[in-house]
């Protein structure tokens, strides 16, 4: 029931593709269009895109109208924030020993969650959850700290009305939520009709067993997708089969966003137009 109260967001009627923009970062991020936020949603609707996923390390540095005005002046949409740049650049978690790190990455997400109530987007948590010490009883008091910071989040995107979505990320990245299955349960345990499942293609060839059967395995819960081939390149450049993907979206009547979440490589222009092209025939 989840998924379906998640996809049926005002301005989502069919799948749609959206591609990743970023302020300049790291050239090994998998951000496809990096630069000036205003200038790349130009180029992303110039290359033939409907709607954008902005990544986006602290709102309170943006423009928030300057953005707003972009989208509306392109007709785009926006289908999500990411919030990774948080946990990567400034390095605050929940899952953190420090309290002040824990609060800071509550904070961060209720920035990003006020911003999204002015682009009618999701937010994406992943990274930012954090990740778990090896012993077994840091693993428990960890979970509770992530899970208690989640639920604060959750009840503040409520009463924004913005939905969230948790990310499973694969094991050499992090240790704290890799399946879908890990994730699905730390969902449950959250239990808010505010909260869906984000999953990637790319994390999911590492994880899991067969992508399109986990895909319809969980659907009630599917929220958000992120497009990226084995080799982190645009689909169709690796050996993930996303036609079988495609036929288990359609099977379960998915009706949100795709995102593409890839390398910009040989370059941003060629891998965007890659991911248009090719899932666009699928």
């Amino acid at each position: 029931m989840i998924a379906k109260e998640k996809n049926n967001v005002k301005g989502e009627k069919n799948m749609n593709l959206s591609i990743t923009i970023s302020s300049p970062g790291s050239k090994f991020a998998p951000i496809v269009l990096q630069g000036e936020y205003i200038t790349q949603i130009y180029k992303a609707k110039e290359i033939g895109y409907k709607a954008v996923e902005l990544h986006i390390r602290d709102p309170k540095t943006i423009n928030h109208s300057s953005i707003m005005q972009a989208i509306k002046e392109n007709n785009l949409s926006v289908s999500a924030i990411g919030t990774g740049q948080a946990y990567v650049d400034d390095k605050i978690y929940f899952s953190s020993i420090d309290k002040k790190i824990r609060s800071a990455a509550v904070q961060r997400i209720k920035d990003q969650i006020d911003l999204a109530s002015k682009l009618n987007s999701k937010v994406i948590v992943g990274t930012i959850k954090g990740i778990l010490p090896e012993d077994k009883n840091g693993k428990v008091i960890a979970i509770e700290r992530a899970t208690a910071c989640l639920k604060e989040c959750t009840e503040y995107a409520k009463y924004k009305k913005v939905n969230l979505v948790l990310e499973a990320i694969n094991r050499y990245e992090t240790n704290f939520l890799n399946t879908a299955k890990q994730t699905v349960e730390f969902i449950e345990k959250i239990d808010s009709t505010v909260i869906g499942l984000h999953l990637d293609t790319f994390h999911m060839n590492i994880e899991e067993k067969l992508i399109a059967q986990v895909i319809k395995e969980y659907s009630s819960y599917l929220a958000y997708l992120h497009f990226a081939d084995s080799n982190r390149l645009s689909p169709g450049l690796g050996h993930i089969n996303f036609s079988d993907i495609m036929l288990a979206l359609k099977e379960i009547n998915y009706n949100g966003y795709i995102g593409v979440e890839v390398l910009p490589l040989p370059d941003p222009y060629s891998a965007a137009k890659q991911a248009l092209s090719y899932i666009g025939k699928l």
